[in-house]
């Protein structure tokens, strides 16, 4: 994915790239491991509840608070390693200038689609902010839990954002080794 001396600012771009990725891989761990933990969690909570009739108290209101953390920090993450859900039926027939025309016209709709979902999760977060919103059962503070897509969506920003620059790049040369644009894996292939 790097270059020892990328042109047209692949210097710049490689390097920003790389200390992304290390923000991106910082959530993906963040994400396992709080998928772990509340798998556990519900292993605990169905012990107490089957064994000893005794439920674990904001279980569920914690399993509630920790979603976002492992399915909305973990997207850019996704996204990076081309994991997330692709349509490459039209985008497979192009080559060279062509290909990368069609991944640049699409990570502008993505990076258009973030930008305006951006706001109104930014005010989502606010509005459980300002006026204190908790949860039902336990009355823990719901905020934290609705910032975590703010930072998520923001890493995610700037990942698309790093794409369309190494689309344009590519555009302008399409025989430049690409650099920070998503690489899927091919299944058959690696098997």
């Amino acid at each position: 994915m790097a270059s020892s001396s990328p042109a047209m600012g692949g210097a710049l771009l490689d390097r920003l790239d790389r200390a992304l990725q290390v923000v991106e891989f910082a959530t993906a761990v963040i994400g396992g491991v709080v998928i772990f933990g509340v798998m556990w969690l519900g292993v605990a909570e169905m012990i107490m509840r089957k064994a000893f009739n005794a439920p674990l108290y904001g279980q569920l209101d914690l399993i509630e608070q920790t979603m976002a953390t492992y399915t909305l920090l973990t997207i850019s993450y996704c996204y990076q390693k081309a994991g997330h859900i692709r349509v490459d039926i039209v985008v497979g027939y192009f080559k060279g200038r062509r290909k990368w025309i069609a991944e640049l016209m699409a990570s502008i709709a993505a990076f258009a689609l973030i930008v305006l979902l951006l706001p109104g999760v930014l005010h989502f977060f606010e509005n459980a902010y300002y006026i204190g919103d908790s949860t039902i059962n336990t009355q823990w503070p719901t905020w934290p839990s609705k910032l975590v897509p703010v930072i998520g969506f923001s890493i995610l920003t700037l990942r698309i954002a790093l794409e369309i620059w190494a689309y344009v790049r590519l555009v302008a040369d399409p025989l430049a080794e690409p650099i920070a644009v998503p690489v899927a894996s091919h299944l058959p292939e690696d098997a």
